[in-house]
């Protein structure tokens, strides 16, 4: 299959954005295009098809290069992606084919639509995308058309958790942005690799992990999303919970250096925040009495379990290709299952099918996410067990061990919330219980295509101890109601921004207090500075303009004015060292031509200098983006008497006494062209001399401005010459610049690092 394939992936789903948008808009307007775009409230199920035909049919390692987006994009498909677009285009479909048919009629359901069509196409795009600015434009779509998701309702409830959304995602976006930029400044390209990330610098990684921690809810980042999860509909929450928070462990992989090199520091730091959050979120999940919450809170915590196992790979990078795999398949398991849950709450409410096999299919997603035995939780189980019995801290896996007793403890009160619920029985959601169903079947198939039979049984221990401590539990909260009421509703969705509240008002109120003595400071200096501006300024004036605008004052200026124009006429234009103009253009050529070596002239333009300079390796070991002109070009003018051959400059300068070689002839018709070694129609033609606008005269570059296409000529010719300059993309990194100074090395030329016009000669294709 064509890896065109990868570009349709996120371009489907946004163009249909467009047309639900354009729908929705049309409707509000009632302009004609009405008429053109008929009802396409079914677009959302469908939305995700290109995305998992991609997971099933692209193969393997494909890449597909697109030079003309942003700077430059790639997409590809390594394992890891490809696990991550099946279960997301799966869990899409679901959650597109229940928002279609429940949100059909609804008001603001092509509102919803337009944002669920955008996200969607943020998130896959983010996973087909391999480059830096792909990742974030994706991230970033999906983050802000997520709010649209959140206030969908429209209720205070809804508004103040898309508040809280809108606040902690811009947050996150702008801490990961800022984290991207300084990853690519380090690694000199937009495709970073393990190795090229070695060595990358703590800022960065700190920002990198709050900046993605904010989507995954590392505690205590995660305020926004207990809240989030209940205000938004059932389909946004699936897709929130299941595939949108799995996008962090994705962009940590991709972009930290798993597997390089030994983090020993930052490993340790992420586990400890991985265990505070599995641990946090578990007791406050326990005592929430909607089940979205209880799910939300779930989510973190598993969220946390994954930070966790992430933090002990960038302390041993020998346990890399074993826990990438567990974790990538734990995201997958985790993904399917909390999103078939969020769907069940809301066929439990609103299905008119069953209710038996709605609450059966919950059951089955509640033990599969506490790891019962013989279900895709237990195979996930085993798969991170090589992974804690590694680590350093020997009493992790026991840790582990208690917060599985712990999830079967918040799964056991989330059926027990479920069965209470009193459903209201609505048309129209015979297709989303189908895709539930369907969602439901891959989870029982999961252990049985992914795992062996050794992990079937895994976590029978832990399971039997929760189920036993939750029959106990229930018991007492039947035989003493009262004791267990207390225990419920104490802390609130959003847990810390609540119990933060007093804090603030406490803080607010210390404010003021402290503030006051200084209000009246400073309303005192401002009346006291308002005094004497009106007493110096603000005094009546006479009309100066008119005495301006007589006839003799304005006579007598425009006289002399005139008469200086016409002394600068008569008398030449200065020059910049006070002379009058130079030479003309033709008789300084002449003289040049007389005093070069006989033959092509072209050939003596194209000739360099002895010994010219490069630019400056100003910017360290980092790339720089080449689509403008660099500012910092050395120049020479051959025009201007008095001006020194480089090679003499050099020499005054102590270097070593050379033969100063002829100045290139300066002529703007004849460019200077710079072509591939193995595809000379792959060329560019540079300007070799420019003309001053001050002076008019012309002037001799000795480096080109640089491009994006001329690094890449620069790129291929060094890698034909067994230069190695590291990826071909138009950027100039540590490893361009190491292949640029081996060979001036090699013939002879000052090492600068740089591109120059002696460079380019040197590179050039010789004729045969």
């Amino acid at each position: 299959m064509s890896p065109w394939l990868l570009l349709l992936v996120w371009v489907w789903p946004l163009a249909l954005a467009a047309l639900v948008g354009a729908r929705t808009l049309s409707g509000i307007s009632q302009r004609p295009l009405a008429a053109i775009a008929a009802p396409l409230w079914w677009l959302p199920a469908i939305g995700a098809l290109p995305g998992l035909a991609a997971g099933l049919l692209v193969p393997l390692d494909s890449r597909l290069e697109l030079p003309w987006l942003f700077l430059g994009t790639t997409l590809g498909l390594d394992a890891t992606g490809r696990v991550y677009l099946l279960f997301t285009a799966i869990l899409w479909l679901a959650a597109g084919v229940y928002a279609a048919f429940s949100l059909r009629g609804q008001a603001h359901g092509g509102r919803f639509g337009t944002f669920f069509l955008l996200a969607m196409a943020g998130n896959l795009w983010l996973i087909v995308g391999q480059d830096l600015l792909s990742f974030y434009a994706g991230f970033a779509m999906m983050g802000l058309a997520s709010y649209g998701l959140v206030i969908h309702n429209g209720d205070p409830g809804a508004l103040r958790a898309g508040k809280v959304y809108l606040v902690m995602a811009l947050f996150g976006e702008v801490t990961l942005f800022a984290a991207l930029v300084m990853i690519a400044s380090h690694a000199g390209t937009l495709v970073p690799t393990a190795a090229q990330l070695v060595g990358l610098d703590g800022l960065a990684i700190g920002l990198l992990l709050v900046g993605l921690g904010v989507k995954a809810g590392m505690v205590p980042l995660h305020l926004w999303l207990p809240l989030a999860h209940p205000a938004a509909p059932i389909p946004a929450s699936a897709v929130l919970s299941g595939t949108m928070i799995k996008v962090a462990i994705l962009g940590w992989l991709r972009f930290l250096p798993v597997g390089a090199v030994a983090l020993a520091d930052w490993g340790a730091g992420l586990s400890a925040t991985g265990l505070l959050t599995l641990f946090f979120a578990l007791p406050i999940g326990m005592t929430q009495s909607d089940p979205k919450v209880i799910l939300a809170y779930s989510s973190i915590s598993k969220m946390g379990l994954l930070m966790l196992l992430l933090g002990l790979i960038l302390s041993d990078p020998a346990l890399a290709p074993v826990g990438i795999a567990a974790i990538t398949l734990y995201a997958a398991h985790h993904a399917l299952v909390k999103g078939g849950l969020f769907l069940g709450v809301g066929l439990r409410k609103h299905a008119a099918i069953a209710q038996p096999l709605v609450l059966g299919g919950l059951v089955i997603l509640a033990l599969a996410l506490a790891g019962a035995p013989l279900t895709s939780g237990a195979v996930t189980k085993y798969g991170i067990k090589p992974l804690l019995d590694a680590a350093h801290w020997t009493w992790l896996a026991a840790a582990v061990a208690l917060s599985a007793v712990a999830t079967t403890l918040l799964m056991a009160r989330f059926l027990w919330v479920s069965v209470r619920t009193a459903p209201h029985p609505q048309p129209g959601y015979a297709w989303p219980s189908a895709a539930w169903a369907v969602l439901i079947t891959l989870v029982l198939l999961f252990p049985f295509l992914l795992g062996n039979p050794a992990a079937w049984l895994t976590n029978a221990a832990t399971l039997g101890a929760g189920i036993g401590i939750a029959v106990i539990i229930g018991e007492l909260a039947v035989r003493y109601p009262n004791w267990f009421k207390r225990l419920i509703g104490p802390i609130p969705p959003g847990d810390l921004l609540v119990l933060a509240a007093p804090l603030l008002r406490v803080l607010v109120w210390l404010g003021r207090t402290l503030w006051r003595p200084w209000r009246w400071l400073y309303d005192r200096v401002e009346r006291g500075a308002t005094q004497a501006y009106r007493l110096i300024f603000d005094q009546p004036v006479g009309d100066a303009e008119q005495r301006l605008r007589e006839w003799p004052v304005a006579g007598a200026l425009w006289l002399g004015l005139t008469a200086m124009l016409f002394l600068f006429v008569i008398t030449g234009t200065p020059g910049p060292s006070g002379s009058l103009s130079p030479p003309s253009l033709a008789a300084e050529t002449a003289a040049q031509t007389e005093s070069a070596a006989p033959g092509d002239p072209l050939a003596i333009q194209d000739k360099p200098s002895a010994d010219s300079a490069a630019q400056p390796d100003a910017a360290g070991d980092g790339r720089e983006s080449l689509d403008r002109p660099d500012a910092a070009v050395t120049e020479s003018d051959p025009t201007r008497s008095g001006d020194l051959p480089l090679a003499a400059r050099d020499a005054d300068a102590g270097e070593p006494d050379s033969v100063a070689a002829p100045a290139p002839l300066c002529d703007p018709a004849v460019p200077f062209v710079f072509a591939s070694h193995t595809n000379p129609a792959d060329a560019i033609a540079l300007d070799r001399c420019i003309k001053d606008t001050g002076t008019g005269a012309l002037r001799l570059l000795e480096s080109p401005p640089l491009t994006n296409r001329l690094v890449r000529l620069v790129q291929r010719n060094l890698k034909g010459l067994g230069f190695d300059p590291g990826p071909i993309d138009g950027m100039i990194g540590p490893n361009t610049r190491r292949a640029i100074r081996a060979f001036q090395q090699t013939e002879g030329m000052r090492p600068t690092g740089g591109i120059s016009f002696e460079l380019l000669e040197r590179l050039k294709p010789r004729p045969d």
